[in-house]
């Protein structure tokens, strides 16, 4: 406090209101799963990653990370704020990988081939030599015809060495059955099955190179994923760098691959252990408010649980830091709407989402992330999504009878979120209102830390609470009653004797969130 006037003046003090920060923008998703590569902090272990374009998320991740964690091209498509990618590390699951036999024959003609090429130049820059040497002893010749034949000598010498530098280069006859090691740019069984064809090209010079398609074979129709055109042992490793797919395991030998096709196999997911761990480097992101672990191997769903159990987990956990979160999962490629319920029902959390079908967890992620966060995701349509297996009608009931969320394809509205729910069968809005009230309480009350527990500092609290619940109410988030007799939000603060002497002030808040229209019953009297 500054000291008394002495000489006869003014003294103006200051005191600056507390005024609550905004809070964090909802939608933002913690993705765990595989990518290509990692960044690392000084201490060489793994970080997290922030991308809010696919443009970065390529950059940062590599190309191939598009393809093993599908989910968060989803996302983003769908409108998701932020994704904060907490990778897996490489040698927590496998990495798919095919041996291309070696071709021995096409070893032995490219060998001949270079031995050819070493004759021609050495012929050539022979005659060459032989010129240049006959004009230089002739001391009438035009110096511009000197100067002439010495370049042609000089552009022969250099064919000539780059030729015996190839034939050096191809002369190990070791590695004629060698062939290639492919294997896929990121662990993890996504690239299981992806086949790679090699076929030779019929070359009018009689150089010898090849075609290389990366394809996918779906209920027997081919979809070619890359092609790379003619192709030859020096170039195709550094061609290859620019696949999404695949590249060469250069640790292994290299020699020309026979013409079959050849399928990558033996890429294997990381255990629970390791999505658990990645987890933990979620915690430290205040601004997450919805986790997906991108599970690729559901052979086991015991694992599988074991890993969305760890979900719900962490959203307990960090709901008990007032960093409320919502977990999402999806069921398995295969099984019945039976199985799929029996799942979430080893899953019953008012924090976890599970849906159906496989393959569109990352579209609902990014809608749910795009909406206000009182907003329901029943009934929003959702992009980016093809060939989506359909559900039957008796299957969309035994799955929302589950608590199961379906994605649906529905004539004349699109791809939609059938009903928004979580494993509960409460409304996926009103547990994320209820987080944002969390955190709004606790930003709120941050900023009274420190401050004088009296009438006037709890008065203060008080009508900053309120101020930001009527906000909310304003916005649309809570609502009253039906009636109109309970109010939307209501609040209390208070200090007890023994609360005083413990410096503890204690607040009681109730909310109403707002709930979306999932059923209309109507009736209709048909009057005489």
């Amino acid at each position: 406090m500054a000291s008394g006037l002495i000489i006869p003046g003014v003294q103006v003090t200051v005191v600056k209101e507390v005024l609550p920060q905004q809070l964090a923008p909802s939608g933002v998703l913690g993705l765990i799963g595989f990518t290509e590569r990692a960044e690392q902090t000084e201490q060489n272990t793994l970080k997290v990653t922030r991308a809010g374009s696919w443009s970065r998320y390529v950059e940062v991740l590599g190309r191939g990370s598009a393809y093993s964690l599908p989910e968060a091209r989803q996302a983003l498509d769908n409108g998701v704020s932020e994704l904060v990618i907490s990778p897996l590390p490489a040698n927590a699951g496998a990495i798919a990988r095919t041996a291309l036999a070696g071709d021995e024959s096409k070893a032995k003609a490219f060998r001949a081939l270079l031995d050819k090429a070493v004759r021609d130049t050495t012929a050539a820059a022979e005659d060459a030599k032989r010129k240049r040497d006959a004009l230089k002893a002739n001391a009438g010749a035009d110096p511009v015809v000197v100067k002439a034949a010495e370049d042609t000598y000089t552009e022969a010498k250099a064919r000539l060495d780059q030729a015996t530098a190839a034939q050096t280069a191809g002369s190990d006859i070791t590695n004629d059955k060698a062939g290639l090691t492919l294997m896929a740019r990121a662990p993890g069984p996504w690239a299981n099955g992806l086949i790679v064809r090699v076929a030779y090209r019929d070359n009018i010079d009689q150089s010898i190179s090849f075609d290389l398609q990366v394809l996918r074979r779906v209920a027997g129709s081919e979809e070619i994923l890359e092609m790379y055109r003619g192709q030859t042992l020096a170039s195709f490793v550094s061609t290859l760098k620019g696949s999404s797919f695949v590249k060469v395991d250069e640790s292994k030998a290299t020699g020309w691959p026979k013409a079959e096709e050849y399928t990558l196999g033996g890429g294997q997911d990381a255990s629970a252990a390791d999505y658990t761990a990645a987890l933990e480097r979620l915690r430290d992101e205040a601004d997450v408010d919805m986790v997906l672990a991108a599970v690729q191997d559901f052979s086991d769903l015991t694992k599988v649980a074991r890993v969305y159990g760890a979900v719900i987990s962490h959203c307990n956990a960090m709901s008990d830091e007032c960093k409320g979160r919502i977990g999402f999962g999806q069921v398995p490629k295969t099984g019945a709407p039976d199985t799929h319920a029996q799942l979430a029902s080893n899953l019953v959390s008012d924090r976890f989402v599970l849906v159906a079908p496989n393959g569109v967890v990352g579209a609902v992620t990014g809608v749910v992330g795009n909406l206000p966060y009182f907003h329901s995701p029943t009934f929003k349509r959702l992009s980016g999504l093809a060939d989506l297996p359909p559900i039957s009608t008796e299957d969309q009931k035994a799955l929302l009878r589950g608590n199961v969320v379906p994605v649906v394809l529905e004539r004349g509205r699109g791809t939609i979120v059938l009903r928004g729910l979580t494993t509960d069968g409460d409304q996926i809005n009103v547990r994320r209102v209820a987080d944002r009230s969390v955190r709004m309480l606790k930003m709120i009350g941050d900023l009274f830390i420190g401050l004088l527990n009296n009438a006037d500092g709890r008065t203060a609290l008080k009508q900053k609470l309120v101020e930001a619940l009527v906000q909310m109410e304003k916005d649309g988030a809570i609502v009253p009653s039906t009636d109109g007799k309970d109010p939307s939000f209501k609040v209390e603060v208070y200090s007890s004797q023994a609360d005083f002497a413990l410096g503890i002030v204690r607040v009681n808040m109730a909310v109403r969130p707002v709930r979306a229209i999932d059923y209309i019953y109507a009736t209709i009297t048909v009057q005489v």
